[in-house]
């Protein structure tokens, strides 16, 4: 066997990419092209109530997280100001990038442009620039058939946009294809007969309120088969089509003519509802959503729903990944490699996704505070309080404030030892005066009495701050 060059690539990944830069993995016509998907998908997005609802549950839960970036070296590095800054100096808000990035889950893919700008001699972020779907005209590669960027449509930028001032967000990255994979793709065939489906059923009411319109011609009529309104089968045949029953209605029809609505034959047997809702539902399947529709038909168990929406808030995350890891390796890296900085160990992360409840929270902590196996630290504390939306603590106060009970009970530890001999002997005798005191029934009563109080009072506490923690958490 020839000894081959380790650094080339070998094999053929098989996606069917022609010489123009257009991706061709799709077996459909209405699906092939980057111009076609994207008209397929704003047509589902916007006309579609199913698809509506789910794109709002996806989108909400992902605005509503906490992003920052974190580094490996600990929170004094350098890199991690200069990337909160460029954070802070962008045009748009963060969460407006979350929502137009996050078109890579119904198109397959979303692209940006990067700006800078330049601020005391450091290069921050300016913005990121959506660029649309229906403006790619082929795909830009290089010699060895990595991306090299995107060809737009001359019209609208004539000069190619090169790869290194991009970030593409991409779902399922199949065998390499550019374009993704359209979360909307398998659902395409629901929606498809859904909306077949719905035109036949407006058709349907249409004439069984209406009727069927019949013209029925005098003799010696025109009968020649044709649709020109010369003869007096096409007048006829036009009537038919155009008459409708609205605040309009009226027919002008020469002498001998004949019209009248006839009842519609249809039994009314096939509950097109029924299927309809079936459909829909398949399409809120193919993105694990189905549980927006459980209780809609009056059926449907919460243990269902609790399951169903399990698995979609494990979807939610998977999606924030990608977007945290594609912002890292294409913007992060690259702004920090401008500044002459390693761009290797400084990453963004976020906080989960789809929301916690907070009694689950406070029963899972207490079983792990129990089995004693763990110590909190004050970055514990500092993620426990973002989770349930209590007032902000920076980790240098709350491990001050550690600190200084720490030395106050090691400086009684020390008093205590340091005591003489005959006071920590009274110390300890003054217990076992005090029990065998002659009042001891009545001591022992005021006892029980101020332990009930202080259960109920911290009882209480508890619930005024889990009441607090879960009003906060659905705000």
């Amino acid at each position: 066997m020839a000894k081959q060059n380790l650094y080339n690539d070998i094999g053929d990944i098989g996606l069917n990419t022609s010489g123009w830069g257009e991706s061709g993995d799709e077996f459909l016509d209405e699906w092939r092209g980057a111009a076609n998907k994207a008209k397929r998908v704003r047509e589902m997005l916007y006309n579609s109530a199913t698809v509506g609802a789910l794109r709002l549950a996806v989108e909400m839960p992902l605005r509503d997280i906490d992003w920052q970036f974190i580094s490996d070296e600990g929170e004094d590095d350098p890199r991690l100001e200069l990337l909160n800054e460029s954070f802070g100096a962008l045009s748009h808000s963060w969460n407006d990038h979350v929502t137009d990035a996050l078109d890579f889950l119904w198109y397959g893919w979303s692209m940006f442009s990067i700006t800078y700008q330049q601020r005391d001699g450091r290069i921050l972020w300016r913005k990121f620039r959506p660029l649309g779907h229906d403006t790619l005209q082929r795909w830009l590669y290089d010699e060895d058939g990595g991306m090299a960027g995107i060809q737009q449509w001359p019209h609208l930028n004539p000069a190619p946009v090169p790869i290194e001032r991009m970030v593409i967000y991409r779902f399922r990255r199949a065998r390499g294809n550019p374009e993704g994979f359209s979360i909307l793709r398998p659902a395409w065939p629901s929606w498809y007969y859904a909306k077949n489906i719905q035109h036949v059923e407006a058709i349907g009411i249409e004439r069984n309120l209406a009727g069927l319109p019949i013209v029925q011609l005098p003799e010696g009529a025109d009968t020649t088969e044709s649709d020109s309104e010369d003869t007096d089968v096409g007048r006829a045949r036009q009537l038919a089509k155009s008459v409708r029953n609205d605040s309009n209605a009226g027919l002008v029809i020469p002498f001998g003519w004949d019209f009248r609505l006839a009842a519609s034959g249809g039994t009314g047997a096939n509950n097109t509802d029924a299927v309809i809702s079936r459909y829909d539902k398949r399409i809120l399947m193919s993105a694990l959503a189905q549980f927006i529709m459980l209780g809609m038909d009056n059926i449907g168990a919460l243990a269902t729903y609790s399951g169903s929406q399990d698995f979609f808030t494990l979807t939610l995350n998977a999606v924030a990944d990608t977007m945290a890891e594609t912002f890292t390796k294409f913007a992060v890296e690259r702004l920090l490699s401008l500044n002459g900085l390693d761009p290797h160990g400084v990453r963004l992360t976020h906080s989960p996704a789809g929301g916690l409840k907070p009694e689950q929270i406070a029963t899972a902590l207490g079983q792990i505070g129990q089995s004693g196996f763990l110590t909190w630290s004050a970055d514990d504390e500092v993620w426990l309080r973002s989770i349930f939306r209590l007032p902000v603590r920076d980790v240098e106060t709350i491990q001050a404030d550690r600190d200084e009970a720490q030395a106050a009970r090691a400086e009684a530890a020390r008093q205590a030892m340091t005591m003489p001999t005959i006071d920590r002997q009274t110390a300890e005798v003054e217990p076992e005066e005090y029990a065998a005191d002659g009042d001891d029934a009545a001591r022992q009563k005021w006892e029980r009495q101020w332990q009930k109080k202080m259960a109920v009072f911290l009882a209480r506490q508890q619930n005024d701050v889990m009441r607090q923690a879960r009003r906060e958490h659905g705000r």
